[in-house]
């Protein structure tokens, strides 16, 4: 594997534009005080589960990944396609189901020597990937939804055990307070876990992220609801009437989709254009 040192980012204001600040402040407490975030390029300036795949694939662990000593079967390169390919919900299932075997601690080992690193990317193939980190202004953000006693959760289509490492050490949430997709687990040797690849429903990609909220919360909606993409769109019509949904993705074409989606029933915000956003610079 070859890391990077790669770019230096554009430092966020580490304080909440007083606007928005007023806005979450004045929102109707007649709604429950919850706030559902979207982890990966959200919360995380870059992908968890991106960042994990190529390190693994990089590495080329072998032994260390299987149990059994075979390869994971999937490619980055199919991986890569089948996002590009516009199918990324199925990609994000997939590249979970196929970690078959892998070590629980192996996962949990990697995901902090990515969170920890002081790099920017990954290579592969000649193509970088960014290597995520917490943005300074949606902690931010987030400290400032404690302060107003919001429940704050993560949901997520990247790999569960990846995600609740990163709300609970990188965030400071309460264990509980983080989903993802989520693999059954199996013991070996003298306790130890490893995942199956039997994905545990629903699955919080696309529509399942809905699933999931209803599954876990009922039928009380969140004031605030946050995410970057498409995929995150039925997870973000979930706000509240009268409350806020953030948006972290690029003010284009889906933007403007999200915008029709939500109409008038909440206010949608686009983060990068009051200055929560990121621009990498030589």
């Amino acid at each position: 594997m070859k890391i990077l040192p790669g770019f230096r980012r554009r430092k966020n204001s580490l304080e909440v534009p007083a606007e928005l600040s007023k806005k979450i402040k004045g929102l109707s407490t007649d709604g429950i005080k919850r706030a559902i975030f979207d982890l990966d390029n959200t919360i995380l300036n870059g992908d968890i589960g991106d960042a994990l795949f190529c390190r693994i694939k990089n590495l080329e662990l072998r032994e260390r990944v299987k149990t059994d000593g075979s390869l994971i079967d999937l490619t980055w390169d199919e991986y890569q396609s089948m996002i590009s390919g516009g199918q990324k919900e199925s990609a994000y299932k997939r590249v979970v189901e196929c970690m078959e075997n892998v070590p629980v601690n192996l996962i949990a080992e990697l995901t902090r020597g990515l969170m920890n690193s002081d790099f920017r990317f990954l290579e592969h193939s000649g193509e970088k990937i960014s290597i995520p980190h917490v943005d300074p202004g949606i902690r931010a953000l987030i400290s400032l939804l404690e302060k107003q006693n919001y429940d704050i959760n993560v949901i997520s289509a990247s790999n569960s055990i990846s995600v609740e490492i990163i709300a609970e050490e990188y965030l400071g949430l309460q264990k509980g307070k983080a989903f993802g997709v989520e693999s059954e687990f199996v013991e070996y040797e003298g306790g130890k876990l490893k995942l199956t690849g039997k994905l545990k429903e629903p699955v919080p990609a696309n529509n399942g992220k809905a699933e999931l909220y209803h599954v876990e919360f009922g039928d009380k909606l969140p004031l605030i609801t946050a995410g970057d993409s498409e995929l995150d769109f039925p997870m973000l019509d979930l706000v509240y009437d009268g409350g806020i949904v953030l948006w972290r993705g690029e003010e284009d074409v889906v933007f403007e989709k999200l915008r029709n989606l939500i109409g008038e029933r909440a206010e949608v915000i686009s983060l990068l254009k009051i200055g929560f956003g990121q621009e990498e610079v030589k």
